[in-house]
């Protein structure tokens, strides 16, 4: 069986981080800052923050806008589990609202108009899967969009980058991300007056067991640097899987004119029954899981007939390997696969 994630770590990663050593610039200092600044640009944002922990930063962006214990976080059910984690941790209060249609990844516009009110803090979106969309609309709610780049930095939509869409950014940068500090989490602003927060927070020397070191930051610097040649490579092996997927009549979630994918993470839907597609792909190797474990009600026990479109995807979203460190035959074992199972 082939790995489904591979981390792409290369010499030249070993070396920033052998040098940072060497420097014995380990505690957070000028590779951090620099990391938080290339991030920033290419989010669009104006400033950024980068932390040990990805719990922090999510812990930070709910400070930002104000939640208190009890206040309400609106997201769509399909939504990562540790957004829900976190939130609970905070005491805060999870408003799930289902999808915007069969073909997206996006939260309802109708169902968060009726779901919104005056204890709502913000709405987390997420751009899911390295499939990115114009996210402007859900800031006529009038509350912080907090949007989760989902670790696909690089990414576009109508010519703006994955994380310049809301009034908060947000990415983990673990070992699935398009760039992997080992652990950790950006957080950035779009607009001045986030930006002064997420700086005033950076730049307090009581903060500094909240940042990210060094040490790691050494090693996103390098990753960010190489990071234009990753996505090509995961380009040309996404638009080879997506010959594929149109050849076996399954559908591409979330596709719009005006999108440059980064691939990140290979998703397609199928009718096929998830332990069908694990069995027949195990034939060529190659290992599968599904987009999502479980939506968001599962976890709260929340009435499944109120999310059905969640429900749906859940249980026809698959996910194949993508990275550039799949060899040609693991590319095409994958084609075959998508060809046959599905």
């Amino acid at each position: 069986m082939i790995r489904f994630n591979k981390p792409t770590i290369g010499k030249k990663d070993l070396e920033s981080v052998l040098y940072c050593m060497i420097k014995d610039d380990l505690t957070p200092g000028v590779y951090m800052k620099n990391f938080a600044s290339m991030l920033g640009q290419e989010t669009g944002s104006s400033s950024a923050a980068v932390f040990h922990s990805f719990l922090h930063a999510y812990e930070r962006v709910f400070h930002l806008v104000q939640a208190q214990p009890g206040d309400e976080i609106i997201l769509a059910s399909f939504s990562r589990p540790y957004q829900l984690r976190t939130l609970l941790r905070l005491g805060l209060k999870p408003v799930l609202v289902d999808l915007e249609g069969d073909a997206s990844f996006l939260p309802s516009q109708e169902q968060i108009a009726k779901k919104i009110g005056t204890r709502s803090r913000c709405i987390i979106i997420s751009q899911m899967f390295g499939i990115p969309s114009d996210l402007a609309r859900y800031r006529d709610f009038g509350i912080p969009v907090v949007e989760d780049v989902d670790g696909c930095v690089g990414a576009k939509a109508d010519g703006k980058p994955v994380g310049s869409f809301g009034t908060y950014a947000i990415m983990h940068l673990g070992d699935h991300a398009m760039i992997t500090t080992g652990n950790g989490g950006m957080l950035a602003g779009k607009e001045k007056d986030a930006g002064r927060l997420i700086s005033a927070f950076k730049n307090d020397p009581a903060n500094i067991d909240f940042l990210m070191s060094d040490f790691n930051a050494s090693l996103g610097i390098s990753q960010l640097n190489k990071l234009g040649k990753s996505i090509e490579a995961r380009r040309k092996i996404g638009q080879f899987f997506d010959d594929a997927v149109l050849a076996a009549h399954c559908s591409l979630v979330g596709r719009q004119d005006g999108q440059e994918l980064t691939y990140p993470s290979y998703t397609l839907k199928t009718d096929t029954p998830f332990e069908e597609c694990q069995r027949f792909f195990k034939k060529f190797g190659v290992p599968v899981r599904k987009g999502l474990e479980k939506p968001l009600h599962g976890y709260l026990l929340d009435d499944v007939k109120a999310y059905p479109l969640a429900e749906e995807m859940c249980n026809k979203l698959v996910q194949i390997p993508i990275y550039p460190g799949l060899s040609k035959e693991d590319i095409e074992n994958i084609a075959k696969g998508i060809r046959v199972a599905l």
